[in-house]
């Protein structure tokens, strides 16, 4: 019996100490500094506003999505800058995941077969 008042003793410790730790870890102590926490302001399918960010790629050097206009601008290692239209978000967030190969394995095959329209712009 003394065995498992020990065992008893030890877990109720137990369970006083991770009380504590989770109420310590939401509620700062008097006097900590509080620090903010940075969360994401902008996410894939948010585009980049039409603004060009690098790319990992063979061909692409920078593309860009603009979520107002569902327009996408590219810009490749030959230095050809070509924008399609009316495409969807989700294209774009596969074209960004398909890095380091977003052209074959996205703009190729679901842009450009795919009938988007495009022009050449720089």
């Amino acid at each position: 019996m003394l065995r498992t008042g020990r065992a008893l003793g030890a877990a109720v410790l137990i369970i006083a100490a991770l009380a504590a730790c989770s109420t310590s870890a939401s509620t700062p102590p008097p006097g900590a500094a509080s620090v903010p926490v940075a969360q994401p302001t902008e996410t894939l399918d948010g585009g980049t506003g039409g603004q060009l960010i690098p790319i990992q790629s063979d061909n692409v050097t920078k593309a860009g999505y603009d979520t107002a206009t569902a327009t996408m601008t590219v810009l490749f290692d030959s230095g050809g800058l070509y924008e399609y239209y009316d495409v969807p978000g989700g294209l774009w967030e596969a074209f960004v995941a398909a890095q380091p190969h977003p052209w074959s394995a996205v703009g190729y095959p679901q842009l450009v077969k795919g009938g988007y329209g495009y022009s050449r712009i720089g």
